[in-house]
């Protein structure tokens, strides 16, 4: 018998797993450049929003705590969004009653 809602969860499933995985490289790409180039970019964005040399050292921290929690949520949201439902379509599946 064709089963449709099978190759359906399939399909949820294979999708949850591929975004998540696309999720861990986003951040893992975004830590690199937090460990390499963080400063930089601190001093690119202080530019571009006219921070004054004075007020730097307040920036870069703020800048600092900023990616750090935006990070946290973006993690979070990759989680509950991909990870929760993968993880549930894949092993929530009552076994396959042979008969």
């Amino acid at each position: 018998m064709y089963d449709s809602s099978n190759e359906c969860y399939r399909a949820v499933e294979k999708f949850c797993l591929r975004a998540l995985l696309i999720s861990i490289g986003i951040l893992l790409l975004w830590l690199f450049g937090i460990v390499i180039a963080v400063d930089q970019m601190v001093i690119i964005h202080g530019a571009m929003f006219g921070v004054e040399e004075v007020r730097m050292e307040q920036f870069t921290y703020d800048a600092k705590m900023l990616n750090y929690l935006l990070m946290g949520a973006f993690k979070l949201a990759a989680f509950l969004l991909f990870g929760i439902p993968w993880l549930v379509l894949r092993f929530g599946r009552a076994p396959k009653v042979v008969s």
